[in-house]
């Protein structure tokens, strides 16, 4: 797995000085990965850190159905939001307070932030709209995550971004081989390491580290998903920097998905759509509140 690629000791040491996942996330990760972790436990976690709290009651009280009691408390939000939504959550906030520019990818913070959303959202619209394809729900953490090498990358290198966009023209070869070719690895590995030192499931970190293959041979649900999402992500404009379309994608992921242009199209508008909510709900949570009672 390209997980397991080395990285250059700059790299290394990047993803080492990286802010801490969440307590909160890495008990999910367990939670995922098998361990003796209850959601109760980790209720307990989501109480003392009052954003995601109120965060939580908010989504899980979006999904009540007619007629069902909305919940009242954090526990039975974390109950009925469940282990990966509430990840995907955890982590949302976790890369808000990670939000910074990545200039190696002439991406501003709230561009390289707006991808990773509009990605995680790709994937719930191609969930509805090709229910056949099973997609899994962590296919959407996957998504959320799967540009996060970028940010080791641009706090670590000290390069241009136009000396990896002269690369590519010269050499005729996409934006990532460009980053191959020149710091021996690029940030799709860089982030499958990140993925590892966090110990996500096999099927997240391979998806972050394939999702720019061109030939991906054995595929998975989960990392077809990723590359749609990427290039839906991009389609309705959402974090297309110095590297735009000049990427290679392996045509087979639409087949396995039974994707259509008029499936992907009407995935590219629920997304956009949904991003348009999102940023709205974003900025009137930034908006000061008066408490009462």
């Amino acid at each position: 797995m390209s997980g397991g690629q080395l990285l250059p000791s700059t790299l290394v040491r990047g993803i080492e000085q990286l802010e801490p996942m969440p307590v909160t996330a890495q008990r999910l990760v367990a939670l995922m990965q098998g361990e003796d972790v209850s959601l109760v436990k980790i209720a307990e976690l989501v109480e003392f850190d009052q954003a995601i709290a109120a965060s939580v009651l908010r989504l899980a009280r979006s999904w009540a159905h007619a007629g069902s009691r909305p919940p009242e408390t954090v526990r039975d939000a974390v109950v009925r939001v469940g282990t990966v939504p509430l990840l995907n959550l955890v982590l949302g906030e976790y890369l808000v307070r990670l939000r910074t520019a990545a200039p190696l990818y002439d991406l501003s913070e709230d561009e390289l932030w707006a991808h990773a959303a509009a990605a995680q959202l790709a994937v719930r619209a191609l969930m509805q709209e090709c229910p056949s394809a099973h997609l899994p729900m962590i296919a959407t953490t996957a998504a959320l995550l799967h540009d996060i090498g970028k940010l080791v990358m641009s706090r670590c290198l000290n390069t241009s971004v136009d000396i990896i966009v002269r690369h590519a023209r010269e050499q005729h070869v996409t934006f990532v081989e460009a980053e191959r070719q020149l710091f021996g690895v690029n940030h799709a590995a860089v982030g499958a390491a990140i993925a590892v030192e966090w110990q996500f499931p096999d099927a997240v970190t391979d998806a972050i580290a394939r999702h720019h293959d061109p030939h991906l041979g054995t595929s998975t649900p989960v990392l077809d998903a990723v590359v749609i999402a990427n290039m839906v992500a991009k389609n309705i404009g959402m974090g297309l920097g110095a590297e735009g379309f000049n990427l290679a994608v392996d045509s087979e992921c639409v087949n396995r998905l039974g994707l259509d242009f008029t499936r992907f199209a009407r995935v590219c508008l629920q997304t956009d759509t949904w991003l348009r909510e999102l940023r709205i709900q974003a900025s009137a949570m930034r908006k000061p509140t008066t408490l009462h009672g």
